[in-house]
């Protein structure tokens, strides 16, 4: 009995050790049985560095377009960033531009730039900057305040022998002023020029030394304001959609940087279309645009911004071609240009047609 005792113990023992786990061979806790782990997911790729656009600006309030393009993350959305280089005036930038050491200007369509181009230097014409387009409110025909309000000018025939401003002599809009006189019967010889910048016009208006120029904003409304002048004439309404300024391309980057120069145009046409709602839709983003362009051309009076009438910009980037060669030809009539542009040769298309198929057209009246 005792044997079968013994027999039988040791039969358990044996099936116990079967079914125990083996242990591992260091000790301790058994191995689980083995499981596939997940695979990691790969590290992503860090993202590619943004590519600089080297933008030459005045340092005007209306340069807040491309720093909007900027903050509003359009220009990183194309992979692009801003590198911007402040000029004292438009003229000066043609140069860099020719040269390879600027990519993107902007300015008027003046003898300045059409006599570059004709001693080769390549630069495009590749969207629009500015229009005179109605309902277009910041650049006006201003004339002195008493002349107007004693009835001593009511038509352009009352401007015979008056003291006639310009920022610069012959300045392209000076070109509208003198096609209003002929119909008049007068010319610019009929009329005393002066050469003043726009903040010395208005010391000018306030002293009786100047009675009529064409200004921009600020300087309509803070002449307005001092009770100096009064808008008499819109350039929107004396010649509509009249090309006030252009965005320039460098040769080097409209050929050699192809792509980022179609991309740069998707981004500046989406910052001009914010611009357009702003202020001639249905006003978003308009008091964001304000404050940009004040910290932008320097003007702390936030008041001031409000009353200013805006630039209208084409959303859709389209050039008024025609309206080009009307001032080329008062130019080279002038004598001022050396020859005639060759715009179909000049302004280049490529990149706002690229940026529509990418963003549509802009629904405008």
């Amino acid at each position: 009995m005792d044997c079968w005792r013994t027999l039988l113990l040791l039969s358990l023992l044996l099936t116990a050790c079967r079914a125990a786990p083996v242990a591992s061979e260091r000790g301790g806790a058994a191995s689980a049985p083995a499981v596939e782990a997940p695979s990691a997911p790969a590290p992503s790729a860090p993202p590619a560095p943004l590519e600089a656009v080297r933008v030459g600006t005045v340092g005007s309030a209306t340069d807040a377009i491309f720093y909007w393009a900027q903050e509003r993350g359009y220009l990183r959305e194309q992979g692009l960033e801003l590198d911007v280089t402040v000029f004292n005036g438009a003229q000066q930038m043609i140069a860099p531009l020719g040269t390879d050491q600027l990519d993107v200007g902007a300015g008027g369509p003046g003898p300045g730039l059409f006599n570059a181009i004709l001693r080769g230097v390549n630069v495009r014409i590749v969207a629009d900057r500015s229009r005179a387009a109605p309902p277009a409110r910041n650049q006006c025909l201003v004339v002195r305040k008493s002349l107007l309000d004693s009835g001593a000018v009511r038509s352009f025939a009352d401007l015979r022998g008056r003291v006639f401003a310009e920022n610069v002599p012959a300045v392209l809009t000076t070109a509208i002023v003198e096609r209003e006189l002929q119909r008049a019967g007068l010319s610019l010889e009929d009329v005393t020029r002066t050469t003043l910048s726009f903040p010395d016009m208005l010391v000018g208006f306030a002293n009786d030394a100047v009675d009529f120029a064409v200004l921009v904003e600020p300087f309509i409304t803070l002449g307005e304001q001092r009770e100096l002048l009064r808008c008499w004439k819109y350039t929107s309404e004396l010649q509509p959609h009249f090309q006030i300024a252009v965005v320039l391309y460098g040769p080097a980057f409209a050929e050699q940087r192809t792509e980022l120069a179609r991309r740069f145009m998707v981004a500046y046409l989406r910052a001009v279309r914010d611009h357009h709602r702003a202020f001639f839709g249905d006003g978003a983003h308009r008091a964001e645009l304000i404050r940009l362009m004040g910290r932008v051309g320097g003007i702390s009076d936030l008041e001031l911004l409000e009353r200013l009438g805006p630039s209208w910009m084409d959303p859709n980037g389209e050039v008024n071609v025609e309206s080009l060669r009307d001032t080329q030809r008062w130019y080279v009539g002038r004598g001022e240009q050396i020859g005639e542009v060759d715009f179909d040769r000049v302004v280049d298309s490529r990149f706002v047609e690229y940026a529509l198929a990418q963003l549509g057209r802009y629904p405008t009246p």
